[in-house]
């Protein structure tokens, strides 16, 4: 099997070890681990990913970034991409205009629909998503589609009558 020397001096070892004492990320501390465990007990990168349930391709890139660039080299890297089209501001308008009535927006409907918040925050903050985003991001922030109108989870739950506490 083909290795992949890890060499590392103490206090190289002991940096990499408090990164994984303090890291709160579960991803990054398997990461460190991968380089812990190919340093100590001298394993392929085969071996190390069997250990810690990753693929050999993950674990041979783990250890050949570190190998590149350290310590902080091996937290798991963004995808290249689109970056997200929302924005904290659009998010932010989303959670103040949620619990109001959409007639305050100019909005002539009794109910806000994810369509129509599409389209009022589309106007207000420039930023325009489609209904699917709205109803993900709505979902992320605890609310639920309880017809007709969203409801923050908690306060849909703590109702009698609710369809879930069935």
């Amino acid at each position: 099997m083909q290795r992949t020397q890890i060499t590392l001096d103490a206090p190289a070892r002991a940096a990499v070890l408090a990164a994984y004492n303090q890291t709160p990320d579960p991803e990054t501390r398997t990461r460190l681990q991968m380089v812990l465990l190919a340093r100590d007990h001298d394993l392929s990168p085969a071996e190390v990913g069997r250990l810690v349930h990753r693929s050999h391709d993950v674990a041979l890139r783990v250890l050949r970034r570190f190998g590149e660039g350290g310590v902080a080299a091996v937290p798991r890297r963004r995808p290249k991409g689109r970056a997200p089209l929302v924005t904290p501001a659009w998010e932010a308008e989303l959670v103040r205009v949620i619990e109001c009535d959409p007639h305050a927006f100019g909005v002539q409907n009794a109910n806000w629909t994810t369509r129509l918040l599409a389209g009022y925050l589309a106007a207000r903050t420039g930023v325009a998503v489609d209904q699917e985003t709205v109803r993900k991001r709505l979902h992320r922030l605890g609310y639920v589609c309880k017809r007709p109108t969203w409801t923050l989870a908690e306060r849909a739950q703590a109702q009698e009558g609710w369809e879930g506490n069935a």
